[in-house]
């Protein structure tokens, strides 16, 4: 649990009597007025709950406070505030969301009794908040493991940008990469309206015909009116129903946004989607990156150069054979996965499959009865 308090107050002197009044509850931080406070929490945190003085020089602690929320959205946050300011306060409290409102001088039990009710509520947001993490990961992560077992070559795609994906996410410092990754792993939900001989032209990179174009633009509007029925998963939707649109403003959906109004994510994921296609169609890394670069407009030219930097990076990579007892979480098939079972011959797994711990069970248990080639080519991080 996080036990970290950050007092403000331009008094120094009352600084250092909470400091020792509040050492034994509290892992405690003190800042010399609003500009300390913000580096602290900015260089010190997360804080559990911060405490503020309302007449401060320069910046008001409601001000203060909001900008640490702004950061740090789950931190608790309490104003000390003496009586001639406790109207101004007390509005200022009512439209800054602060937990607690405490007058000067405040009684030491007044004072750790507040405390001790900020980290229960601290430790209630923070559960809740984990907790629906979880269950959104979990449920993510059972779909795509099911997507992976029905349809293994459509979501090898998925298996191979990952990597690429999270880095770029990293280098152009997403706000939100878990919403990104999710969005790369669900872009492909649309792609069961498909025939699957429209999804092998669209990874072969042949020529579509305009009837295929079009049905082919249908399934990011198909697959984020999947997604959006999840709760709280609105801006994952978005960037899946972006996934084919143009940094110029082309491509779908058809609408005005062009440039940075597009998400982030959606950005992210249409250039390592097709830098993909072109990799798996043979072409080098090197030429593919400058293949992308010809398409004036199609991409943001920010999130490029960072998809060479990432290439660059993922040079250092090794591949390897092994035996399939000896496949591991993180590991990714350089190879398609292919079983025998009489004379039938069957995709198991598509190569770029980042292997993790349901993969790797449901290939050993169909190898009790399938008939896999080994060892196993896979790539791994050196």
């Amino acid at each position: 649990m996080n036990r970290k308090l950050l007092f403000v107050d331009d008094d120094v002197n009352l600084l250092e009597s909470f400091r020792r009044q509040l050492h034994k509850k509290a892992e405690v931080v003190t800042a010399a007025g609003p500009k300390a406070g913000i580096e602290a929490a900015a260089r010190q945190g997360p804080f559990a709950v911060v405490i503020s003085d309302y007449n401060m020089p320069v910046m008001n602690g409601v001000d203060m406070l909001r900008v640490i929320r702004h950061g740090s959205p789950d931190t608790v946050r309490v104003l000390l505030t003496g009586h001639a300011d406790l109207e101004i306060a007390i509005q200022a409290v009512n439209e800054s969301n602060i937990f607690r409102l405490l007058t000067k001088p405040c009684p030491p039990e007044t004072l750790e009794k507040v405390l001790a009710d900020a980290f229960r509520h601290h430790d209630l947001v923070t559960a809740e908040k984990e907790l629906l993490e979880q269950t959104l990961r979990g449920s993510v992560a059972v779909l795509c493991d099911l997507i992976s077992l029905v349809k293994p070559d459509v979501f090898g795609r998925v298996s191979r940008i990952l990597p690429f994906l999270r880095g770029v996410s990293k280098l152009m410092g997403d706000p939100r990469p878990w919403e990104t990754e999710t969005a790369a792993m669900l872009s492909v939900v649309g792609f069961i309206t498909l025939p699957d001989a429209l999804i092998r032209k669209v990874e072969k990179g042949q020529p579509l015909t305009d009837s295929e174009l079009n049905q082919f633009l249908g399934h990011p509007a198909f697959g984020a009116k999947l997604v959006g029925k999840i709760p709280r998963m609105n801006r994952v939707a978005e960037i899946v129903a972006c996934q084919e649109k143009h940094y110029e403003g082309g491509g779908v959906p058809k609408d005005a946004a062009q440039g940075e109004a597009i998400p982030l994510g959606a950005r992210i994921l249409k250039a390592v989607v097709d830098f993909d296609i072109l990799l798996a169609n043979g072409m080098s890394k090197a030429d593919t990156i400058t293949k992308l670069d010809r398409r004036k407009g199609v991409y943001d030219p920010k999130v490029l150069a960072a998809l060479a930097e990432v290439v660059n990076e993922h040079a250092r990579y090794a591949m390897q054979k092994v035996h399939l007892l000896a496949l591991a979480p993180g590991m990714i098939l350089a190879e398609d996965l292919i079983g025998q079972r009489g004379s039938e011959t069957m995709l198991l797994m598509a190569k770029g499959r980042e292997l993790n711990e349901t993969v790797i069970e449901f290939i050993l248990d169909n190898s009790r009865t399938i008939k896999i080639n080994q060892p196993v080519a896979v790539i791994q991080p050196l």
